[in-house]
């Protein structure tokens, strides 16, 4: 997989979706479902209202990284943590390691 290739993570109970990118040793995320909610999507931090898209559905005005995203919306630190998990194994998978022989 391409390290910038766009990556899913969800909870454990798949109640919630985080969609982001490993930019340089950043997870960036560029938006954040929850399936069983009919909430109108919107981006934040603007509130902007976004009725084209699906329900439940928060983009961002600027993808966050990992400790903005946990301040915007600090009431979903379970899907952090998932996130959190998945950039670390992300990070540290060896087809993401820099190869010495290329120097």
């Amino acid at each position: 997989m391409r390290r910038d290739a766009l990556r899913t993570t969800q909870t454990r109970d798949g109640r919630k979706v985080a969609v982001w990118q490993l930019v340089r040793s950043s997870a960036r995320i560029l938006r954040v479902q929850f399936p069983c909610e009919s909430f109108t999507a919107h981006r934040l931090p603007s509130r902007t209202p976004l009725p084209g898209a699906q329900p439940g559905t928060i983009l961002f005005d600027a993808s966050p990284d990992l400790a903005d995203a946990r301040e915007l919306l600090p009431r979903d630190s379970d899907l952090w943590d998932a996130v959190q998990h998945d950039y670390w194994g992300a990070v540290l998978s060896p087809k993401n390691l820099p190869n010495p022989l290329e120097a």
